[in-house]
């Protein structure tokens, strides 16, 4: 896991601020569903790799990780950010700060297919690609997928890179998402342009910024004892029947 099971940012101590516990609270989840979902795109990435004949929902299931992972880094670097007084501009941040101008052109998808989508018939959730190793062997299987339709182009661009790069997952390396932001130019105009954000870079970013904020966070309360801690989530359930004769439960 992304954040150790008895890490003081899952259940945090009892002598913290209100404002502090929520604060661990909403970078826990942040956190946590960058894993889930980082888990299911490498699996998924993987068997995608050797699939003949990819199903109708393998893409969809896809990108809805990766946009799950730009979605939660971006909320994760703004909290950081505001609770913690780190500067936007710190160089560990730097791929995460991309996933927030990802984020937000995602939000206005209905306005990017008139402004720029449709004009020059780009895919509509972006393009992913990514390299499968084999340990044992020197073979990669280097991969992109595209999404949404193509059939009036004329070609489609699909970028691949095969230069090295060591990644802490030994199978499936070189995560890259590619879609459009938009963005000022030179002259101060708005304009669309294609970008590259690195997944795999955004996930071990995830990790040390874990790392350094649960080692100051164990520091500081190692050396005050330890501390009572809060306990995280809760489900309630009740049993009921049907009210045949009416709306309601009994």
């Amino acid at each position: 896991m992304i954040l150790p099971i008895y890490s003081y940012i899952r259940n945090p101590p009892k002598n913290l601020l209100p404002k502090q516990v929520v604060a661990f609270n909403a970078i826990r989840y942040c956190i946590d569903i960058c894993h889930v979902s980082n888990e299911r795109l490498i699996k998924n990435l993987s068997e995608l790799s050797e699939k003949g004949n990819p199903e109708p929902l393998d893409f969809p299931t896809i990108f809805l990780d990766v946009w799950s992972i730009i979605n939660n880094a971006q909320m994760f670097g703004k909290i950081i950010c505001q609770e913690f007084k780190i500067k936007r501009d710190e160089s560990k941040l730097s791929e995460i700060n991309k996933s927030k101008d990802f984020r937000d052109s995602n939000q206005h998808l209905e306005e990017r297919i008139s402004q720029v989508l449709s004009e020059k018939d780009l895919p509509i959730y972006g393009l992913l690609s990514w390299r499968k190793n084999y340990p044992k062997s020197n073979e990669v299987i280097i991969s992109t997928i595209y999404s949404g339709t193509f059939t009036n182009k004329g070609k489609v661009r699909m970028e691949i890179s095969n230069k090295s790069q060591q990644e802490s997952d030994e199978i499936i390396q070189k995560i890259e998402f590619r879609n459009v932001i938009r963005e000022k130019n030179e002259g101060g105009n708005w304009v669309f342009n294609e970008h590259k954000i690195s997944i795999s870079k955004v996930i071990s970013d995830l990790k040390d910024w874990v790392n350094h904020f649960d080692k100051q966070i164990n520091d500081q309360y190692e050396k005050n004892g330890n501390s009572e801690k809060h306990i995280s989530d809760l489900i309630i359930q009740m049993m009921g029947k049907i009210n045949r004769h009416g709306n309601g439960i009994i």
